[in-house]
């Protein structure tokens, strides 16, 4: 069930809906918080929104990055899963030939 959350994200106050508990909202609020203050911190002339545009693009980029590698590891998964059900299967025919031979 979808919840409300209030959150404050580099001195911004927002309402976050969530199906997600309020512990995780926080969690990913205090790290979005404390990325953009480091990076306001460590480049005095980034505007809080250039901060918060450069984060949003980092984090997008180390999501679709994670994507991909999902993918293809699913893609590898489904590869070792065809072979094992082609091993098995020939294990199954040559224990087959040998009952039928003994």
């Amino acid at each position: 069930m979808k919840e409300k959350f209030f959150v404050e994200i580099a001195g911004v106050r927002l309402g976050i809906v969530s199906e997600e508990g309020k512990e995780y909202v926080e969690s990913v609020a205090s790290a979005v918080n404390e990325r953009i203050n480091k990076m306001l911190r460590s480049q005095r002339n980034c505007s809080l929104v250039e901060a918060s545009i450069f984060c949003a693009m980092d984090f997008y980029s180390t999501g679709a990055g994670d994507s991909r590698r999902l993918k293809n590891l699913e893609a590898q998964i489904a590869l070792y899963q065809a072979n094992v059900n082609r091993l098995k299967k020939e294990n199954e025919e040559l224990r087959a030939k040998l009952a039928e031979n003994n």
